[in-house]
C-alpha cells in the first residue's frame, strides 16, 4: 500500500505558469524562455503561457501542446485602477480553474499582478531577472512580492544583494542547445577578417564603436551587423560606416548559418547585460568573441578569453584586437575548442533546466508541503 502512494506521489504532475512581456521570437529573453518550455520536464511539469497578444511565441507554443492565454497587463497608474483591477481578477480566475502550482514572470509589471495572485492564493512567484539594470526602489517591491528570483548572471543578481536574503537569488545561466549551435569548419585564413554582430540595434549596444573600429582597419577587416530596433540609429550608423567595409543585413530568426560565416563576433556594449544569447550562442560554435570589459562578458567568457575584452566605447582598443586577429588566425583556432567546453560545462539548456526544476521543487516544498520527489 505505501509503495503505491509512493508511486502515485511521484506521478503527480505541477502546473506552471509562465508569463512573456513580448509576442514574438526575436529578444533574446523570449528565445531563452521558449528553449525552457521546450526542455521542461513534461513527466513533472505542465506548463502553461500568458501572452500579451498573438504572435510567433503563441504559434510556437501552442503548436507544441502548451496552453497559451493572450492577456496584455496593463500599466500600474491611477487612472488605470479599473483596468488593473479587471486584470487581476482574470488572472486570479485563470489560476483557480488551470489548478496552477507556480508562476514564473520576467518583467516587473507581470510579476506585479503574479505576486498579487500568489499571495492571495498561497502559491509560489519566480521572477527570471534578464537584466543587470538596476529599478532601485521597485527592485525592493519585486523582491517582496516574489518567492524566488532567478538571475541569468551574478551581474543580474547584484541588483538584490543589498536588499535582502541572498539565499532568495538564485543564478542560472541562459541555455543554449547546443545540439543545433555547434563548431562548423573554420573558414579560410585567406581574405579579410570578417566580424559580425548580430542583436539589437540599439545605441546602448555601442555598434557605432564597432563601426568606427572597422574604418580604423580599412580593407583588413570585413563588417556584418545584422538585426532591427532604433531606425534613426540605424541610418546614422549607415553613414558613419561610409568608406569602410560594413555589410548591413535584416534581422532573421535562424543566424546559425551566418554565425559560422564569420571569423569572430563583437559585443560592444556601453552598459552592463544581464547574460547576452550571442555570446553563449557563439561560444558553442566555437567563436570568439570580442567584447566590452563588463562584468557579465567577463562572467561569460571566463579568463581564458579576457584577452578578447576592450574598456566599453574605446574604439582604438577594439580596432587593436580586431587588428591582431586578422594579422594572426591562430587565436580563433586555439579558442575554439576551449569555448564550446566551456559552453557544454555552463550553458548547456539541458543542464539549466535541470537547475530551475529543482528550484521549483524547493519552492513547491515549502508551500503546503507539495514536494517534488
Amino acid at each position: 500500500m505505501l509503495q503505491e502512494i509512493s508511486e502515485g506521489v511521484k506521478k503527480k504532475k505541477y502546473n506552471i505558469l509562465y508569463t512573456s512581456c513580448f509576442a514574438s521570437l526575436r529578444r533574446g529573453g523570449q528565445k531563452s524562455l521558449h528553449l525552457l518550455l521546450k526542455h521542461l520536464d513534461k513527466d513533472r511539469f505542465t506548463p502553461f503561457l500568458i501572452v500579451p497578444r498573438a504572435g510567433e511565441f503563441s504559434e510556437e507554443a501552442a503548436s507544441s501542446g502548451i496552453k497559451v492565454f493572450i492577456l496584455p497587463f496593463p500599466a500600474i497608474r491611477f487612472f488605470n485602477l479599473f483596468h488593473v483591477i479587471s486584470r487581476l481578477i482574470r488572472l486570479y480566475g485563470l489560476v483557480k480553474e488551470e489548478g496552477i502550482d507556480l508562476i514564473h514572470t520576467e518583467s516587473p509589471r507581470e510579476t506585479f499582478y503574479a505576486g498579487v495572485v500568489g499571495k492571495i492564493l498561497c502559491i509560489p512567484v519566480v521572477l527570471h531577472l534578464r537584466v543587470s539594470d538596476s529599478l532601485r526602489w521597485m527592485d525592493r517591491m519585486l523582491y517582496y512580492m516574489t518567492d524566488c528570483l532567478i538571475a541569468v548572471s551574478r551581474s543580474a543578481a547584484r541588483r538584490f544583494e543589498t536588499i535582502g536574503a541572498k539565499d532568495r537569488v538564485k543564478v542560472v545561466y541562459n541555455g543554449v542547445d547546443t545540439d543545433v549551435f555547434r563548431p562548423s569548419a573554420d573558414r579560410s585564413d585567406a581574405g579579410v577578417l570578417r566580424v559580425g554582430y548580430f542583436g539589437r540595434i540599439e545605441r546602448r549596444k555601442g555598434i557605432d564603436v564597432l563601426v568606427r573600429a572597422a574604418g580604423r582597419l580599412a580593407e583588413r577587416v570585413q563588417l556584418i551587423i545584422t538585426g532591427e530596433g532604433d531606425g534613426r540609429y540605424l541610418e546614422e550608423l549607415k553613414k558613419s560606416a561610409a568608406g569602410a567595409d560594413v555589410i548591413f543585413k535584416d534581422y532573421k530568426r535562424d543566424i546559425r548559418q551566418d554565425i559560422a560565416g564569420v571569423d569572430a563576433v563583437v559585443l560592444p556594449s556601453l552598459r552592463e547585460e544581464g547574460l547576452p544569447r550571442i555570446v553563449i550562442e557563439s561560444m558553442a560554435m566555437g567563436k570568439v568573441v570580442v567584447a566590452s570589459d563588463l562584468l557579465s562578458s567577463r562572467e561569460a567568457l571566463g579568463r581564458e578569453a579576457e584577452e578578447f575584452l576592450f574598456p566599453a566605447g574605446d574604439d582604438l582598443k577594439l580596432a587593436f584586437i580586431l587588428g591582431r586577429l586578422a594579422e594572426d588566425r591562430h587565436a580563433l583556432r586555439e579558442m575554439k575548442e576551449k569555448l564550446r567546453k566551456r559552453s557544454e560545462v555552463f550553458f548547456d539548456i539541458r543542464k539549466n533546466t535541470g537547475e530551475i526544476e529543482r528550484i521549483y521543487g524547493s519552492l513547491l516544498s515549502g508551500h503546503g508541503g507539495k514536494g517534488i520527489p
